[in-house]
């Protein structure tokens, strides 16, 4: 995957082969749907964390901003369906399990939003169905532990940990805390493969 290393990896996790941790994925049955859209220049980078994002969730993983593809919203479109798009933008209101139950009958659908700060502001707006959908604001919490990327600013946190935190709003901290011990294993690994042991790091591939 990774234009630097010839060393084969996982196309899910990102981990060299050696390191893949997918094996003990925390797949969650919860009673919310979920979708996954990619940016197209996040499809091949290993330090994404979207594609092992959808794979915890089940959620299709779609892919948008390919000049010689056709953006597939059919996921986005069920008609027994309330979606809503996970991105704050200004006025958005703050995730509520409540506030977002589903009518008898109907289902609910929390779309994730995975690239940087400036394609997932993209996508919100410009993604078929996805810009007309309610846009949801995580609640404040820890800064990212994602060191293998510098995150844009204190409050972002990358693909994974925005999911993780979903899931705690909707369901609780014991629904959350296999995908928290999951993600601490992911970064240390990740950052192992580095020799690195900090916290944060560059937006290098290796």
């Amino acid at each position: 995957m990774s234009r630097k290393s010839s060393r084969p990896r996982c196309p899910v996790c990102g981990l060299h082969l050696e390191l893949c941790l997918c094996a003990d994925l925390p797949v969650r049955e919860l009673g919310s749907d979920f979708v996954v859209v990619q940016h197209n220049r996040e499809r091949n980078k290993p330090t994404s964390t979207g594609r092992v994002t959808a794979a915890v969730l089940r959620a299709p993983l779609l892919n948008y901003g390919a000049q010689d593809e056709v953006f597939d919203d059919r996921a986005l479109a069920r008609p027994d369906t309330d979606y809503y798009v996970l991105y704050p933008l200004e006025g958005a209101a703050t995730v509520d399990d409540a506030a977002t139950r589903p009518a008898p009958g109907r289902r609910r659908c929390f779309v994730i939003l995975d690239g940087t700060w400036h394609q997932c502001s993209r996508m919100a707006r410009r993604a078929p169905r996805v810009e007309a959908m309610p846009h949801l604001a995580l609640p404040p919490g820890p800064p990212s532990r994602w060191g293998v990327r510098t995150p844009p600013n204190p409050a972002a946190v990358c693909t994974f940990e925005a999911a993780t935190r979903l899931v705690e709003v909707l369901y609780g901290a014991e629904a959350a805390a296999p995908m928290v011990s999951f993600f601490t294993e992911l970064s240390a690994r990740m950052l192992g493969m580095r020799g690195r042991q900090v916290e944060r790091g560059g937006e290098d591939e290796d």
